[in-house]
Formats: C-alpha cells, structure tokens, sequence
C-alpha cells in the first residue's frame, strides 16, 4: 500500500495477487492491519458492490520505513468509482511484471510536473523490462476514436524521441479491436512534423490481451 513512491489503495483482489496467498487469507491479513489502525477501509467507493478498497494510515506510513516522502495518507469518500477498475487493472498489470523481473516502476501521476522535461503524452506507468529496456505501458479498457488513438500515437513517438521511454505497451480486454484502431492510423503529426507510419515505427508499440499476460516481452 505504500510501494515507496507513492500511496495507494487496493481492493482485496490485488492484495491477494500481489501477496501470491489467496482472497480469503488476504482479507484476513487486511482485518487484522485494521485493527492495527495501520490501514483503513473505504467500504462504500463503489455503492451497489461489495468492493472494498484498503489504505494506509497516517500511523501506517510513520512507521514503514521506506515511504517515500511524498506518500500521503488514503482518505475515505476522496476516490472516483469510475477511476477504481483502470487503477485495479494498472496494479495487476505492474504485479505481474514484477514478478517476471521487471523493475524501476513509476506511476503515471508522478510525472504530472510542470515542467519542459516530462513527456507529453503521460502513460499510466513507466517500467523496465528484464533486459533493461524502458517502457511506458497504458490500460486501454475502452477503445477510443482513430483521432485520439492517433493524438496517443504521436505523444509516444515523441516521448520515445526525445528518450523518455524505449517501448510502449497497451493492455486492452479488447485485443482485436485495439489492433484494428492502430492498423487503421496511418501517419501523424510528431512534433509539428507529419510521420507517415512505417513497421520501424509500429515495432515500438506493443498490444497484449489484459487477461492473458504473463510478464512477457
């Protein structure tokens, strides 16, 4: 819940991933925190369901020792329920890499600073691959428009111009349709200057079924 560069909450699902120990031991492990007052409980961050999303306390993040000094406490009724599947689908994606040896993982909200540096099209995270090789990686629950996906397309290739990142990865429950949408963009605006894409340029993005990744390359 605190993972050294930031705070966040989790629902039961993805405590007992992360953990590799199943739901039912996991939620006996959060009770228990919670009793410690060391994590608290949202209970009503998604009315109609029985989601319950876990965070740490101010007592929690005193006394774990590799908090990074930004980490703020989780503050009950503050998360939007619409955020809550992208967020929980984003953290299965990171436990599963990490598992397979990827490291050096950076939030998307991180890098939302203001300044000439940053990239322009701000992924859901950065990480690295076993072979060292930066990535930027995006959830992609819904299938946008061919003009977004293109506007998406373009802030890449320039963040990976300008080597923010090597790769960049999406995720979608909705594979087929993903790969059609980025079959269909042929060029785009790169820093002011039309790109037409080539297979050079396709190799860089990397679509994979959301259910179905393993930690692969």
């Amino acid at each position: 819940l605190v993972t050294g560069v930031q705070t966040c909450a989790l629902p039961i699902s993805v405590v007992a991933k992360l953990l590799e120990i199943s739901e039912r031991n996991a939620l006996r492990l959060l009770q228990k925190l919670t009793e410690e007052r060391l994590i608290k409980v949202d209970e009503n961050v998604m009315p109609h369901t029985n989601l319950k999303l876990y965070g740490i306390t101010a007592h929690g993040l005193a006394i774990t020792a590799n908090a990074h000094p930004k980490a703020r406490e989780f503050q009950l009724s503050k998360t939007n329920p619409s955020w809550v599947p992208h967020h929980t689908e984003g953290q299965l994606i990171r436990i599963i890499a990490q598992c397979a040896g990827w490291t050096d993982y950076i939030p998307g909200k991180l890098l939302m600073v203001a300044n000439e540096g940053r990239p322009k099209k701000l992924p859901d995270a950065l990480i690295s691959r076993p072979d060292g090789r930066r990535c930027a990686y995006e959830i992609e629950r819904f299938i946008k428009s061919k003009s977004r996906h293109a506007d998406a397309i373009s802030g890449h290739l320039s963040g990976i111009i300008n080597n923010h990142y090597e790769l960049v990865y999406y995720f979608s429950p909705h594979l087929a349709a993903l790969e059609r949408v980025f079959a269909s963009v042929q060029s785009v605006l790169v820093d002011g200057s039309k790109v037409q894409l080539n297979a050079s340029h396709r190799a860089r993005f990397k679509v994979f079924d959301i259910d179905h990744w393993k930690g692969e390359m």
